[in-house]
């Protein structure tokens, strides 16, 4: 179970919670429960201390004045490609004392919760408890190896190319202008995308950041404007000095990749 005991004990305390407060809270249904108007009551009193403790956890956090101790950033996996998130070794030397704790997902960390200290997310605007730094134009584009493209010619309706898809057959939908393409399977996730398509087996739909990073994989199509990305981070802990180490050397270096991928689309 999520919360680290069994069934029986979780029962148990509900009872003894129930009890001491001496109101019923929660319905129970065979195996079912559902909670009361009491039991509403209470969670939404608890979540309220929650955010109080976690609001006073960032308030100390962002005091902090030394460039020592553990920052967590929450990114997409493929930033994790190369230097593209940046040189690890670079970041060290500078800043020896700092311990990175990344989490590669595809959801959003609640910054809120203190589930990371620092994300990057591709959104228009970051909510109003965040801040942060917006590096520029998010675009996606199709990709394969030149050889595939010689071999294939994925453009052509008469093609034997196919797509690496995202999804399932119910949901998924070509980009790119690739509408005859068929899928070649489903792959939920941009490092086995981008192997795949290294190796020849289709085209896959990359974002420009990774794809134009990558020298065996050329360009197949216009890029497809997504969003912006950004380095966003919660305003109690704006002055916390290894907060601000991280993400500054953070958006220097994909402020870079971002510039390169600009040019790259300007020829």
């Amino acid at each position: 179970m999520r919360l680290g005991t069994s069934h029986s004990t979780v029962l148990r305390k509900i009872d003894q919670l129930e009890q001491v407060l001496g109101a019923r809270l929660f319905e129970r249904n065979g195996h079912n429960l559902s909670l009361t108007s009491a039991g509403e009551d209470v969670l939404n009193g608890a979540k309220e201390l929650e955010d109080s403790v976690q609001g006073i956890e960032r308030l100390v956090t962002g005091r902090d004045s030394q460039l020592e101790g553990v920052v967590k950033l929450s990114t997409p996996d493929w930033f994790t490609h190369s230097t593209l998130l940046f040189d690890l070794n670079q970041f060290r030397q500078r800043f020896p004392k700092i311990q990175l704790e990344v989490e590669l997902s595809y959801r959003s960390a609640d910054l809120r919760r203190r589930e990371a200290d620092i994300a990057i997310r591709i959104m228009r605007q970051p909510p109003d408890d965040l801040v942060g730094r917006n590096l520029g134009e998010f675009t996606m584009a199709a990709y394969a190896t030149q050889a595939h493209v010689d071999a294939y010619s994925p453009a052509s309706p008469e093609t034997k190319s196919g797509m690496l898809a995202w999804g399932s057959p119910d949901t998924w939908r070509p980009r790119h202008g690739f509408d005859h393409l068929k899928a070649v399977g489903f792959f939920d996730n941009v490092p086995l995308q981008c192997d795949l398509a290294r190796q020849g087996v289709g085209v896959a739909s990359l974002p420009c950041l990774l794809g134009d990073s990558i020298s065996d994989l050329v360009r197949i199509s216009d890029p497809m404007h997504m969003g912006e990305m950004w380095v966003v981070y919660h305003a109690d802990l704006r002055y916390t000095s290894r907060v601000r180490a991280v993400r500054d050397f953070l958006c220097e270096n994909l402020s870079k990749h971002i510039a390169r991928v600009a040019a790259n689309q300007a020829q």
